[in-house]
């Protein structure tokens, strides 16, 4: 695998750890027995591709023995986040048909039951139930998820370049 591209290596290994992290997700009933738990586990998966792309930023910088410019880093960091994004959106293809094909409805039926405890009206409901359906089907999540998680990684990437460019002068300082 080191004879591949930084952003391939990186990009892959994103795209497999975030496919795995949903399949422990699965295994301990986040998206099927324990909904509210799954509510908020998922938003603890960033720290994958927020250390991916740190690691492969930074080896980027060390491989080329100077500072890293903002053009190769959001490059590699589109990269990374392109092919992570195909590679989780071919797995969440499976997911939704194979896995747990009954998640998205399960989740649609979990808010719901929040928004009637929180007091919401017959007609909000109506409408959120619809909206949900028609957003939130394996096409639509697919689609969603592909976008999010390449824009996510850009987004990432922007913060991460002067945080590395940073460690390098440092060394650099140092030496």
């Amino acid at each position: 695998m080191n004879k591949l591209k930084i952003e391939h290596r990186y990009g892959i290994l994103s795209g497999i750890l975030l496919s795995v992290w949903v399949l422990i997700e699965y295994a301990l009933g986040f998206h099927t027995t324990y909904i509210e738990i799954g509510s908020y586990s998922g938003y603890f998966s960033i720290i994958i591709p927020l250390s991916i792309i740190f690691v492969a930023l930074h080896e980027q910088q060390i491989k080329n023995n100077l500072l890293l410019s903002w053009k190769d880093g959001i490059n590699i960091g589109f990269r990374i986040s392109f092919y992570s994004a195909v590679i989780l959106t071919i797995f969440f293809y499976y997911y939704n048909t194979s896995i747990n094909p009954g998640w998205i409805d399960a989740m649609i039926e979990w808010q719901r039951k929040k928004m009637i405890i929180g007091g919401a009206t017959d007609d909000e409901i109506g409408r959120f139930m619809e909206e949900n359906r028609r957003m939130n089907n394996s096409l639509g999540e697919m689609i969603m998820g592909f976008i999010s998680t390449t824009g996510l990684g850009v987004f990432i990437t922007l913060i991460e370049i002067p945080i590395v460019k940073k460690f390098q002068l440092l060394k650099i300082k140092n030496k």
